[in-house]
């Protein structure tokens, strides 16, 4: 017998390390999704959220973060708890009213971080089954509760199918507008025939050619299905429950997906200068921190940490620490005090760097990165490795696009040109940006994003939403062809009504 939807309330809890904006709005976020996720709740199901925040925090309405989850239309409310004597500190409660068929007890309220000290009974979420209930899903890793899902930019065929729309165009995930190169694509069509057979499962031949251009040793290189695998394996072989990650945000979110899955805890400064703030990093280091994460150039800010603050920052940072470098738009870069890191490889410091074909190969389909260790470390990092994870095509596709010299000179004089264009228009509409080292521009519109981004793809451009990186009145968007950046700039200046 189906039962009718009735209103229930899912209780929820999560304590933040700090009181800044992209702390809180995060946690929010993780919270909310969380919550959904726990109760299979889809968001039109949701009648309203009502958050509170202890008096400590106060940099942010946690009713951002649950706009990144999707909840654009949904009521949501804020207020302040009253401070009561042993309350907990740094501390967001959440309270969604959902319509839902399920019964009062079998709703999950989900507690996280320290809140789990509120209800350890209810704690990440897993209620005590009833009577005679049965004891729902199997036991599962409660670690697993504090991955808020990746939120990648939307897809051209999904706007297609919602707003029937034909002329679209994509400048939401920094994609070479040029495409692959034709070497590439070349060497893709020569491998067809010979699909049946698996990979090399040690790239043997991409290895050693890059090894060769960047002037390390073959097994000091690491490959994976993207870079965000390469930084899966280093939770895996690296990280332990108790363990401490240090990134700066906003920034790329698969480090606390690494961090998260292997029960570590995150802890997060803010940028300064819109880059990594080494300074502040160097002075947060304890004794628990065993990876410290650096985006540089940073995403999605596009701004970059100098070769002189990398050197001073690794002369004091503590022998034990890992450092990861993450120089996805590498190849974009133009600054000439952009730090050389290979060189820390050479000199066997305990340092990953971390690139991909992703971005200015033109091959994110085709999902191939790589991460670069001394040997000490590399050979830790191969023993976590999948066998075939990287598929031949990517294999085929990245030693071509290797060779193909030319293709990166015209791609990264295409952006060159184009970032110099959009940086006069954006001026024109009297909006502020970050000087960006990347194939993208993280726009400040003073005003929620959300809004114009929605505007943007009813006219056929897709970009990117600042609230996915806790940025509620940023937009970034991928620096395209001519045409494409034409467009976007006449979409914008509608969306903006000037």
């Amino acid at each position: 017998m189906l039962s009718l939807p009735m209103t229930r309330g899912i209780r929820g809890a999560i304590t933040v390390d700090e009181n800044t904006e992209a702390a809180i709005t995060s946690a929010a976020w993780r919270l909310t999704q969380a919550m959904m996720d726990a109760n299979q709740v889809e968001v039109e199901e949701i009648a309203c959220i009502i958050f509170s925040v202890t008096a400590d925090l106060d940099a942010a309405f946690p009713a951002a973060g649950a706009r990144i989850a999707g909840l654009t239309t949904t009521p949501l409310f804020s207020t302040r708890e009253i401070p009561v004597p042993g309350s907990l500190p740094r501390c967001i409660r959440a309270l969604m009213l959902v319509n839902s068929s399920l019964g009062q007890g079998e709703i999950q309220h989900v507690y996280l971080e320290e809140a789990v000290k509120l209800r350890p009974d209810l704690a990440c979420g897993q209620a005590e089954p009833e009577e005679g209930q049965g004891a729902g899903v199997p036991d599962y890793r409660k670690a697993i509760l504090d991955i808020a899902p990746y939120q990648p930019g939307k897809p051209i065929s999904e706007l297609r199918r919602e707003k029937g729309l034909t002329d679209i165009i994509k400048l939401a995930s920094n994609e070479n507008p040029l495409g692959p190169s034709p070497k590439a694509a070349a060497a893709l069509q020569c491998l067809l025939p010979s699909l049946h057979i698996y990979p090399d499962g040690s790239c043997f031949d991409l290895r050693k050619a890059l090894a060769k251009k960047l002037d390390i040793d073959p097994m000091e290189l690491i490959f994976g299905n993207g870079s965000d695998e390469v930084i899966k394996m280093l939770g895996l072989t690296f990280l332990e429950p108790g363990d401490e990650v240090l990134v700066c945000e906003p920034t790329f979110s698969e480090y606390a997906y690494a961090a998260n899955l292997m029960g570590a805890k995150l802890r997060s400064l803010p940028l300064a200068d819109y880059a990594f703030d080494l300074e502040g990093m160097l002075a947060a280091i304890n004794p628990k921190t065993k990876m410290v994460f650096i985006c540089n150039p940073n995403n999605p800010t596009g701004a970059y940490v100098n070769e002189k603050a990398v050197d001073s920052f690794l002369a004091k940072v503590p022998e034990q620490v890992l450092i990861v470098f993450d120089e996805a738009y590498y190849e974009y870069v133009t600054a000439d005090d952009y730090p050389e890191t290979m060189k820390y490889i050479r000199e066997g410091r305990n340092v990953v760097v971390l690139r991909t074909f992703s971005k200015i190969y033109g091959l994110a389909g085709l999902r191939i990165g790589y991460g670069a260790a001394p040997g000490h470390i590399a050979q830790l990092i191969h023993r976590v490795r999948e066998p075939f994870n990287v598929n031949a095509a990517a294999q085929a596709a990245a030693l071509a696009a290797l060779e193909d010299d030319e293709h990166v000179m015209r791609s990264r004089e295409l952006n060159e040109a184009g970032k110099s264009w959009l940086y006069r228009e954006l001026a024109k509409l009297g909006l502020d940006y970050v000087p960006s080292q990347t194939n993208f521009i993280f726009i400040d519109l003073q005003q929620d994003s959300q809004m114009i981004y929605e505007r943007l793809l009813n006219q056929g451009v897709i970009a990117r939403g600042g609230g996915a990186f806790g940025c509620p009145t940023w937009l970034r968007v991928t620096i395209g062809t001519e045409e494409e950046n034409q467009r976007f700039i006449e979409a914008l200046a509608t969306a903006l009504g000037r």
